[in-house]
């Protein structure tokens, strides 16, 4: 267990220095997918790899908005600005997420996503149930009329797994529907991510998809030999974590190449997509999020340098 803590504590310090990267250099006027691959290449940089794509979440934008091949958006003026980033060592994964606001008119819906993430990471406890995250998070943002979105929701991570089968949640849950045995257990680590809104509190999926990952290996004779290559360099470059295609155009393929693979893998469920999440009235939405590490006695908060 100390050695995966060292592993750990090794990603959560990338990502907060790459998250501070972000920060720095994320402004009205830059273009996505410039903030995206200095993000990206500064993980890389630090002996780790990016644990998915960095989502760059913009307004009513909620979610798993990446920067696709050739992207030519910016960022707005007076927008909200989400960077979520996930680092890997090794496959030992932290997940944290920063809001940056260009209006001050937002800052009261940034800051609260900051004072729900706070309150709930103080009141985590060893073997504590996981819902009494949602109560907290729930009572801090409705408190000043704003609402969390209740479907989406923090995780336990396990190794080279983002979501290891345990959520955590936005908002109260009645103890009828709660599991006893979803708990923040030692040895564990989670990511706990309060989102936000002045809309309805729950986001729908969008038709866009820009972060993709392996699903099933493919059977003989089931995909034409032209893919084949990418399909390779797919399997054993992202260890079954998500990824974009930008990344495999960056690697040398054609767009021509990348289209035929990615009809041919999406059709035959290899490949499984996760579309853009907008929030259902199209209203503002706000995030925080880090990953935390529970001992014995107490949680240290990996993705968190200050």
């Amino acid at each position: 267990m100390k050695s995966d803590f060292h592993q750990y504590k090794k990603s959560g310090m990338i990502l907060a220095d790459a998250l501070k990267l972000a920060e720095e250099i994320t402004e009205p006027g830059i273009e996505l997918i410039d903030i995206a691959e200095k993000v990206e290449n500064f993980i890389r940089n630090q002996s780790a790899q990016p644990a998915f794509p960095v989502n760059i979440s913009i307004n009513e934008i909620a979610a798993h908005y990446s920067p696709v091949v050739n992207d030519d958006s910016t960022i707005p003026e007076g927008s909200i600005v989400k960077i979520d980033a996930g680092v890997s060592v090794d496959g030992f994964l932290t997940d944290a997420a920063r809001t940056f606001i260009f209006d001050d008119k937002w800052t009261k819906m940034k800051l609260l996503a900051e004072t729900a993430l706070e309150n709930a990471l103080k009141a985590i406890k060893p073997n504590d149930s996981v819902f009494i995250v949602g109560e907290i998070i729930e009572k801090t943002i409705k408190k000043d009329g704003y609402k969390p979105i209740v479907n989406l929701s923090g995780h336990l991570m396990t190794r080279y797994s983002l979501h290891g089968g345990v959520s955590i949640p936005n908002y109260k849950i009645s103890n009828e529907a709660r599991d006893d045995s979803h708990r923040f257990i030692p040895g564990n680590v989670y990511a706990v991510e309060p989102f936000v809104t002045t809309g309805a509190g729950k986001v729908f999926d969008d038709k866009n998809m820009t972060i993709y990952r392996h699903y099933r290996d493919f059977k003989k004779n089931e995909i034409p030999e032209e893919v084949e290559e990418i399909y390779l360099y797919m399997k054993q470059s992202f260890c079954n974590l998500p990824f974009s295609w930008r990344w495999i155009y960056n690697s040398g393929f054609s767009l021509k190449q990348i289209e035929r693979a990615k009809e041919v893998f999406l059709s035959k469920n290899i490949v499984h997509g996760y579309p853009v999440l907008v929030e259902s009235e199209f209203a503002p939405v706000t995030q925080a999020e880090e990953t935390i590490y529970v001992n014995e006695n107490d949680i240290v908060i990996l993705t968190n340098t200050k």
